[in-house]
């Protein structure tokens, strides 16, 4: 199991009270937002790490030549690399900030895939290919906390497990987000997190090569266009 694989497990582990500890709803739902914070992090702080640590490698380079009275030519190759990857530093820890913003009202789903989206655009061969047909009617009545949980987990594990993920947002008499592997199977997702999400009208249902969700829509109006 890679680094980010069993930050996420152990974060799945913390989040949920468990079979002896059962927690109260409003409790419970915050836990595994938390969690599911706490999973994001680890994985975005791994790839800020390789991000920072090729600026100051690339720094050091630039510093020792400069020292020697290397030309230009030779050192800016090295000057360019570091400024690339500290914007890649940003641009994540930009993206990962604006995903934790809480969201006022009801949530979109398609928004927080887009956000998951531009969060995992940094990450080499990891981004995420989206699909939106709902029309700008992806709100759910749904609890905030468990949607987002919900949403961010089974990308997460899907982008851990593995490159090519593609996701696919509809509605007709409900939200549907499709999230599916190129080439592996997304591992199950969490069973607290599954409890917690069908008690707010969420299902979360693991297919032969993908992870499905449908989530209680606001906007019950017809889309032709969902999966089947």
């Amino acid at each position: 199991m890679t680094d980010a694989g069993a930050a996420l497990s152990d974060a799945s582990r913390k989040s949920g009270g468990g079979p002896d500890s059962p927690l109260p709803p409003g409790n419970q739902s915050a836990a595994l937002w938390a969690g599911t914070l706490q999973a994001l992090a680890s994985v975005v702080a791994h790839d800020l790490r390789n991000a920072l640590n090729a600026v100051a490698v690339n720094l050091e380079v630039v510093r020792s030549r400069s020292g020697r009275g290397a030309e230009a030519s030779a050192i800016a190759p090295f000057a360019a690399t570091a400024a690339t990857n500290f914007e890649t530093a940003a641009a994540t820890a930009e993206a990962l900030l604006a995903f934790v913003r809480p969201e006022p009202g009801r949530v979109d789903i398609a928004a927080v895939v887009a956000r998951l989206a531009r969060l995992f655009a940094v990450r080499a061969g990891a981004g995420l290919q989206v699909v939106d047909l709902s029309d700008g009617r992806a709100a759910t009545s749904a609890s905030p906390d468990i949607a987002r949980a919900a949403v961010a987990r089974s990308v997460l594990a899907a982008v851990v497990a593995g490159e090519g993920v593609a996701c696919e947002i509809a509605v007709d008499d409900g939200i549907f987000l499709r999230i599916t592997g190129a080439t592996h199977v997304p591992p199950p997702p969490d069973p607290d997190l599954v409890a917690a999400a069908l008690e707010q009208g969420i299902r979360i249902t693991p297919g032969e090569r993908s992870i499905e969700l449908r989530f209680p829509a606001v906007d019950q109006r017809a889309n032709p266009n969902a999966p089947s």
